[in-house]
């Protein structure tokens, strides 16, 4: 009886503890908003906040849109075989670029950007958000929907890990 009554107050002890919380990452469309307005200080909130909000969201609404269940480049294979028949980088980009034109933001531009242009295996295509009145390339923020199959990756423009970039004039968006 007794060892049952120690037990059982281990347990109501064990069970009362307080389990700290790991920290959880800042909230993505948050990190993004405060991204967009350190690009420069004419960038107008509200444009940061629609920007934030809806290129997150159409991304994840691409990925559906698209059928992106897999890995970027065994989707991209997919596509390039005729199984599925979007997806590939720029389709990305440009339908984000898109949906985001809608907006008709004003302090805020996007421009079409790229990596190993013209490499077939390692070309890549995304966009960049830059200012409208002071649309320094080196403080843009790169938007990529792509990479993570609709979870969009963001990040400051030369502090992208993966590729160095540079502003696709040749690109009609």
């Amino acid at each position: 009886m007794r060892s049952y009554l120690l037990s059982a107050l281990l347990l109501y002890l064990v069970g009362c503890t307080p389990i700290t919380q790991p920290s959880t990452p800042q909230y993505p469309k948050e990190k993004l908003y405060r991204q967009l307005l350190s690009i420069d200080n004419t960038i107008a909130h509200s444009e940061a906040r629609i920007l934030a909000n809806q290129a997150i969201k159409y991304s994840l609404t691409l990925k559906q849109k698209y059928g992106a269940n897999t890995t970027p480049l065994l989707h991209n294979f997919l596509v390039n075989t005729g199984i599925k028949d979007r997806g590939l980088c720029y389709e990305w980009s440009d339908d984000l670029y898109s949906h985001i034109q809608k907006y008709r933001l004003k302090t805020i531009m996007l421009k079409p950007v790229g990596a190993y242009i013209g490499s077939y295996w390692s070309e890549h295509n995304a966009l960049v958000v830059l200012s409208t009145t002071n649309p320094k390339f080196k403080r843009g923020i790169l938007l990529d929907p792509w990479r993570d199959s609709g979870k969009l990756y963001f990040t400051p423009i030369t502090k992208d890990p993966e590729y160095r970039w540079v502003i696709r004039h040749d690109r009609g968006i």
